[in-house]
């Protein structure tokens, strides 16, 4: 039989879309309402990058993309990160993620080894 782990009972719902669910409401109430969790804008997307994302589409650019980022957007970043802060970077060093929460594992990753050398078990 399949045990899950008991880290599983930890698990709820996205609490996120519970607080978006909510500030909707508020906002269908009449509210006046200023959402910052989960990055939902309150605006229509510019008509520039309506036509930018058509005409990607429209020339073949569709699917998943390499999970680091597609290799132009990287350069551009690293472009405006050497413009911004006189520092070169190399575009294979930088990640493009589409989240909060990638963002968030990559970190743990890097940075949730073994403390002061403690053997891996």
């Amino acid at each position: 039989m399949l045990q899950m782990a008991d880290g599983m009972r930890r698990l709820g719902t996205e609490s996120a879309f519970e607080v978006l669910a909510r500030a909707a409401k508020l906002e269908a109430e009449g509210q006046s309402i200023i959402n910052l969790g989960i990055g939902q804008p309150d605006f229509k997307t510019p008509e520039h990058i309506v036509e930018a994302a058509i005409k990607a589409l429209r020339d073949g650019h569709h699917g998943y993309t390499p999970a680091n980022g597609i290799l132009p957007l990287r350069e551009a970043v690293a472009a405006d990160f050497e413009k911004r802060n006189g520092i070169a970077i190399n575009p294979d060093n930088v990640v493009v993620v589409p989240g909060g929460k990638v963002t968030m594992f990559f970190s743990i990753l890097m940075f949730g080894g073994p403390v002061c050398g403690d053997p891996v078990s």
